[in-house]
């Protein structure tokens, strides 16, 4: 593997990233300097730290992370050209990931290439050299650990290669990587500021990635203890904002959110939102949510759809928790211009064959009769849907919460702080407390707690990663991918959209997923980086 041709050095690509105005990531691009040029004032240090923030592009932008749930049982991705489906389906093959092969070395070269050439700087104090390159190194853990996450073994090293010959190395281990990011996070907490500006890593941030990894490699009883800490910290909170609100581009910075990838149009790093809205938008409904992950939202009364009698299979949208609406554009919704009743009578019309959003009008309608509205439930933040921007929240408070309640629950240390630690994230939703008489066990709150994350993390692609923790791929992939069909009626209903009469489903399949174990739970390696390093080897069963 060409390592040393991945990636121009960080000098080079330094202001390829702005961000929002009052950011950290907000610089002025220079040209490119040879290395007897650079390196040398702290200026060089920030133009360098700015080009390795730019490595969280892959995966960590909106767009990307939208796409991974449907490498999950959330979301379905229609369009063979997006190499995601094929992850979701089963269908991987090493000579078929171009596009989405992430088994490069590009973004960990440029942060250790910071690491080896920053020590010529004549920092102002040795402080900010630290914390700059504890920065770095937090950023090179992440993107390390998705690669593990992805690929479990991967060709690892600290050195910045030369020559073609040195970077043809072996992967290394997928315990001894872990067992790296492990010992960089924890090391790098002491350098980190509790406070920084938007889109810079903190110590809280450092210390929330490091309960994510803990909960990723069962260290329970540290995520638990991390998990407590920052809650104890009072530097985040479950915002005082409906879940719908709390991902309005307006609200982006509001005190959930711990680290966030910062998107910026203005310095000429957008985004093409309208790739995921409806067919009657332009878009192309590029992920779509799944019947499964419809099923798996509780009732208003903090019941299951199997448990609640007064849930209708038939008209399913009623009476359910509001993260649902919040999450999914479903038939018969009045969301933005689907409330112009003079060519929309019927809402959001995905099940009304003709309407151009019926799944066999276009390729670009809805081919499960819904599609996502989060993170962009009010389009008229953007102006124009086909060039705009909005950050990402790479690490919410809510996902301490969760972790921290998981953590106690696997470890048997079930009490009141794992209620209500759950009790948080589900008043912000608008639902009930949970029923302590119900959930009493560690079978029944492992079901619950699981449940909840799926709810409150839908669209923000930690659902693969989830089952994967969880051992129980081979469970959950395996599903058969279905067109809604039915009929919208003209009454409104309490939720203000319009009832529905969802025919039962049967023979009407988009596609049936298949799922191998001990095979799809990691992606192939792409035969094209073992034909140019032989000392890759691929992945068991491909």
């Amino acid at each position: 593997m060409k390592l040393h041709n991945l990636i121009m050095p960080v000098f080079a690509v330094a202001l390829t990233l702005t961000s929002c105005s009052e950011s950290f990531l907000d610089r002025e691009p220079t040209d490119a300097l040879s290395d007897s040029k650079f390196w040398k004032s702290e200026k060089d240090a920030d133009e360098a730290l700015t080009g390795c923030y730019h490595q969280l592009y892959s995966p960590y932008r909106p767009e990307e992370m939208w796409f991974w749930d449907t490498a999950s049982d959330n979301a379905f991705c229609y369009h063979n050209n997006k190499d995601y489906r094929a992850i979701g389906n089963g269908s991987m093959a090493s000579s078929g990931v171009s596009v989405h092969n992430y088994f490069t070395y590009g973004q960990i070269r440029t942060c250790n290439e910071y690491l080896k050439r920053e020590n010529t700087i004549a920092f102002s104090s040795e402080e900010k050299r630290q914390q700059y390159r504890a920065e770095v190194r937090m950023i090179r853990v992440m993107s390390l650990f998705f690669r593990v996450q992805c690929y479990g073994d991967f060709p690892f090293s600290e050195d910045v290669y030369e020559t073609i010959d040195e970077s043809r190395v072996p992967r290394v281990s997928k315990d001894k990587l872990l067992d790296f990011c492990h010992s960089e996070l924890k090391d790098i907490i002491q350098y980190l500021p509790a406070k920084a500006e938007a889109g810079r890593i903190t110590s809280g941030a450092a210390k929330a990635y490091l309960v994510r990894l803990d909960m990723y490699m069962h260290n329970y009883a540290e995520a638990a203890q991390v998990a407590k800490e920052i809650m104890q910290s009072g530097l985040y909170a479950m915002p005082k904002l409906t879940y719908e609100q709390s991902f309005l581009k307006a609200n982006q910075y509001n005190s959930e959110v711990i680290l966030s990838f910062e998107h910026n149009k203005a310095g000429g790093f957008g985004m093409w939102v309208s790739e995921f809205f409806p067919n009657s938008y332009g878009g192309w409904s590029s992920v779509v949510p799944t019947q499964s992950l419809l099923n798996t939202y509780e009732t208003r009364n903090g019941l299951t759809i199997d448990e609640d009698p007064t849930y209708d299979a038939r008209n399913p949208f009623v009476n359910r928790d509001p993260r649902l609406r919040a999450t999914i554009l479903y038939p018969g919704q009045v969301w933005d211009k689907y409330a112009d009743t003079k060519n929309y009578p019927h809402g959001y019309p995905s099940i009304e064959k003709g309407s151009g959003d019926y799944w066999s009008d276009a390729d670009n309608a809805t081919h499960t009769g819904m599609n996502f509205k989060k993170f962009y439930s009010d389009p008229s933040e953007f102006g124009d849907i086909f060039s705009c921007d909005r950050n990402f929240p790479i690490l919410r408070y809510a996902e301490v919460l969760l972790s921290y309640a998981e953590a106690k629950i696997e470890l048997g240390q079930i009490d009141a702080s794992v209620y209500d630690a759950i009790n948080q994230v589900r008043h912000r939703a608008g639902m009930p407390n949970v029923d302590e008489t119900k959930y009493n066990t560690q079978e029944t709150l492992r079901t619950l707690v699981r449940r909840e994350r799926r709810v409150e993390f839908a669209y923000e692609g930690l659902r693969r990663f989830d089952l994967q923790r969880w051992g129980i791929m081979d469970k959950c992939m395996p599903e058969t991918i279905y067109h809604m069909n039915g009929t919208i009626s003209n009454t409104i209903n309490a939720e203000g959209d319009h009832d529905v009469d969802i025919a039962p489903y049967g023979s009407d399949i988009e596609e049936v997923r298949h799922f191998t174990k001990g095979k799809n739970e990691l992606l192939p390696v792409p035969q094209t980086v073992i034909d140019v390093n032989p000392l890759i080897t691929q992945n068991p069963n491909y």
